[in-house]
């Protein structure tokens, strides 16, 4: 009898379990906000495309009043190091190649104050179909 109890149960499934609720997501500084679905990590060189696209996307022109201000939170924080594949077990973790960026969920990592807001959506949606990871607009 003992027997066919363990038999019959069922096993549990693990695959939402690393799938958490974002909680309240706050803007510090600015009125819009891009803050990110799930847990990111891309390359320090996307930084500086990121920079480089912002400076064409906006101009004078398309800020609600006279001023316009954008904050950028990415961070390099992670160092990434490889050993060749010929090497040898030992002697370090390798030559330093580059730094990563890791976004943590619901982390918001550029604000804007006064800028149009249509201008912002255009900009959402461009970043989601060239980036590897989907971003959420937020509105104060």
């Amino acid at each position: 009898m003992r027997l066919n109890r363990l038999t019959s149960m069922e096993q549990v499934s693990f695959k939402n379990r690393n799938k958490y609720k974002i909680k309240k997501i706050k803007l510090n500084y600015g009125n819009i906000g891009l803050a990110v679905l799930k847990n990111v990590q891309f390359e320090f060189a996307y930084f500086y495309m990121i920079k480089r696209f912002l400076k064409y996307f906006f101009k004078f022109k398309y800020s609600n009043s006279n001023y316009f201000k954008i904050w950028v939170a990415l961070k390099a924080n992670f160092p990434v190091s490889r050993k060749s594949k010929n090497a040898r077990m030992g002697k370090g973790k390798g030559a330093f190649i580059r730094w990563l960026i890791k976004l943590n969920q619901g982390s918001v990592f550029i604000e804007f104050k006064n800028i149009n807001y249509y201008r912002i959506k255009k900009l959402n949606n461009y970043w989601n179909k060239m980036l590897n990871f989907n971003t959420y607009l937020l509105i104060k």
